[in-house]
C-alpha cells in the first residue's frame, strides 16, 4: 500500500470507531440531572420553551448501526483498508463492461458481415450507424458533414482522391492510415536539412518557378507559356514518376492529382498565390498524416463507415450504373467498326500555346478527401 492509501484507510477505520463510541456515549449520558424518562427537564428557552427527557426514537438509532455496519461491511468486500475479498477493481470492471458491450456490438454487426460495402451504402440502418460512427470518430477532423477543414483535412462529399476512392482502398486508409512521405525539395531541389538558413539559389528558384508554371498549366489556370515549357522537362525527370506524365496523380503511392482545379492545403486559387503556394509546397511540403483505426474500431465498424463515407460521394443512381457498366457488352457490328474512328487525342504542351497567359479553365474546387495527404516524392501536393 502507498502512503496515501495508508492514510485514507487510517482516517476511515478512526472515523467508524469514531461514530461507534459517540453512538455509545449519547444512548447512555443522563440528561436533566433528576428528571426521569419522560418527564421535563429543567431547561427552558424564551419563557416557555421545555425539553422533556426522552432517547432518540428506536428506529431512527437503529438508521446509525446498520450505517455503520454497512461502512464495516464496504471496507471488508472492496478496496480501502486492503484489496478486498471480491479483488475488485476499477480496470476490471471497466474490461468485464467493455467485453459486453463488444459482445453486443459483435452481435449487431453480424448481419452487415456478408454484404458488399456498395451494398451497405444502400441500406438506410447501415448509412445511420455508419454516420453515427463518423460523427463519434471522424468529425473532428473531416467536419460534421464530412466536408473537410479548407487548408487542413480533406472534403469527403466529393469524388476526388489521392489514396482511391473505391470501397478496398477506403477500408485499406481507414484500417491502416496513411502518412503523406514528399521529400522537402521533391526531386527537384536539393535542401540542406541541417541549415536553418537554407535559402534557394537563383538556379533553384529559376527551376521553382518553371515547374509551378507547368503545375499551373496542367490544371487549366492562367500560367506563363515560356516558363511552363522549360519547366515540362523538369517535370518529365523530377515528377512524373509519380505525378503522372499529365499529372493524373498515383494512387498507389499517395501523389495527387495535378491536372484539376482542387487543392487539400490551397486556399486561393489565383494563380499568383497559387503558384507561391506550389512553390513552398515543393520546398517544404505539409505531410499530413491519418491515423489507423484498426484497434479502435475494428473490422466491422471499419467497413460500415467506410459505406459511409463511399455514399457521400457515390449516389444510387451512380451505383447502379456502375454495375450496368460491369455487364457484358454487345459485339460492335464490322459495319459499325468501319465506319468508326478515334477520339483524337487531347493533352497539354506548353509549346503550342500561343499567348504568354492563358485563361484559366473551370472545374471545380472541392477539397481533398479521406487521407489525402502529401505524396511520396517529386514536386507539388494538393
Amino acid at each position: 500500500m502507498t502512503t496515501v492509501s495508508i492514510f485514507i484507510a487510517a482516517v476511515t477505520i478512526l472515523h467508524i470507531l469514531g461514530y461507534i463510541a459517540f453512538i455509545y456515549w449519547t444512548t447512555r449520558i443522563k440528561a436533566g440531572g433528576d428528571a426521569k424518562e419522560g418527564e421535563i427537564i429543567d431547561h427552558t428557552w424564551d419563557g416557555d420553551l421545555k425539553e422533556m427527557n426522552n432517547p432518540l426514537p428506536g428506529w431512527w438509532l437503529s438508521l446509525f448501526y446498520l450505517m455503520i455496519a454497512f461502512a464495516i461491511l464496504y471496507l471488508i468486500l472492496y478496496p480501502g483498508v486492503f484489496k478486498g475479498v471480491k479483488n475488485w477493481t476499477q480496470i476490471s470492471q471497466y474490461q468485464q463492461e467493455s467485453r459486453s458491450i463488444d459482445a453486443q456490438s459483435a452481435d449487431y454487426f453480424r448481419h452487415y458481415a456478408g454484404k458488399s460495402t456498395e451494398e451497405l451504402a444502400k441500406d438506410p440502418e447501415a448509412l445511420a450507424t455508419g454516420r453515427r460512427i463518423f460523427a463519434q470518430n471522424c468529425a473532428v477532423c473531416h467536419a460534421g458533414d464530412a466536408g473537410g477543414i479548407a487548408g487542413s483535412y480533406p472534403n469527403l462529399t466529393d469524388n476526388d482522391w489521392i489514396w482511391g476512392g473505391t470501397p478496398e482502398a477506403i477500408i485499406n486508409t481507414i484500417t491502416n492510415g496513411h502518412a503523406g512521405a514528399m521529400p522537402p525539395g521533391g526531386a527537384l531541389v536539393a535542401i540542406d536539412p541541417n541549415n536553418p538558413a537554407w535559402a534557394p539559389s537563383s538556379e533553384d528558384q529559376s527551376k521553382l518557378d518553371e515547374v509551378a508554371n507547368y503545375v499551373l498549366a496542367l490544371g487549366g489556370y492562367a500560367h506563363d507559356s515560356a516558363a511552363a515549357e522549360k519547366g515540362k522537362a523538369l517535370y518529365d525527370t523530377s515528377c512524373v514518376a509519380c505525378h503522372g506524365g499529365q499529372g493524373e496523380g498515383n494512387p498507389i503511392l499517395g501523389a495527387p492529382k495535378l491536372s484539376d482545379q482542387i487543392w487539400l492545403y490551397a486556399e486561393d486559387d489565383d494563380p499568383a498565390s497559387l503558384k507561391t503556394f506550389i512553390e513552398q509546397q515543393i520546398l517544404h511540403p505539409r505531410n499530413n498524416v491519418m491515423p489507423a483505426w484498426k484497434d479502435t474500431l475494428g473490422d466491422a465498424k471499419i467497413k460500415v463507415v467506410a459505406a459511409y463515407v463511399y455514399s457521400l460521394s457515390h449516389d444510387t443512381d451512380e451505383a447502379e450504373v456502375t454495375a450496368e457498366n460491369k455487364a457484358p457488352v454487345t459485339e460492335v457490328t464490322p459495319a459499325a467498326e468501319a465506319t468508326a474512328e478515334p477520339a483524337p487525342a487531347t493533352g497539354i504542351t506548353p509549346a503550342t500555346e500561343t499567348p504568354a497567359m492563358t485563361e484559366p479553365a473551370t472545374a471545380g474546387t472541392d477539397a481533398q478527401p479521406i487521407a489525402e495527404t502529401a505524396p511520396t516524392a517529386a514536386p507539388p501536393v494538393n
